[in-house]
């Protein structure tokens, strides 16, 4: 049995849905799980066997085989919400407002919003799942914030997908005729 990482992101770029029991071929681009460590941590890392990769051009490496299981790995992490004001003239402007031509100045800043995503320590889980669907439409679903930022809360916690790990049965080489 060898087990393969799959990340959502290139999953949602080329991948195409499978399920359990369906034979899959995928390009791996290394048989070094080191790389997700900080991803997985180290007693999940060292159950990977190889890692599948869509953007390579030519691969040096195959795994083929049915597929037995497909775990989905996710974890929790804190979406944090901030805003701060910027003033785009600062660097500019020596004191008060600034000059531009034809008598139009400019000394408004504006606010800016964004968000941060930490991960919480200790809370990567796998789940057993049937198959992968079509990624791109799960990966890049619904936000878990609320629509209207005026009610959004400054800090969520949530669950997020961070790729998937898939046991093949890997299918003996065709013999060779000479």
């Amino acid at each position: 049995m060898t087990r393969v990482w799959l990340t959502p992101w290139e999953w949602a770029c080329c991948g195409d849905p499978f399920e359990i029991g369906d034979e899959v071929d995928f390009g791996i681009r290394s048989r070094d799980p080191q790389a997700l460590v900080d991803e997985l941590g180290a007693e999940l890392t060292g159950t990977v066997d190889a890692l599948e990769s869509h953007h390579e051009e030519d691969y040096a490496d195959r795994v083929r085989g049915t597929v037995v299981a497909v775990h989905e790995v996710s974890r929790e992490v804190v979406e944090r919400r901030f805003e701060h004001f910027v003033d785009p003239f600062a660097r500019a402007r020596t004191s008060g407002r600034l000059q531009l031509p034809d008598g139009v100045s400019a000394g408004a800043g504006f606010s800016r919003q964004g968000s941060s995503i930490e991960r919480v320590p200790g809370t990567t889980r796998l789940s057993s799942v049937g198959g992968i669907p079509v990624a791109a439409v799960e990966y890049y679903g619904p936000s878990a914030r609320h629509a209207d930022a005026e009610e959004s809360p400054a800090e969520a916690r949530r669950r997020q997908r961070v790729g998937w790990l898939v046991d093949i049965e890997e299918a003996p080489p065709a013999p060779r005729i000479a």
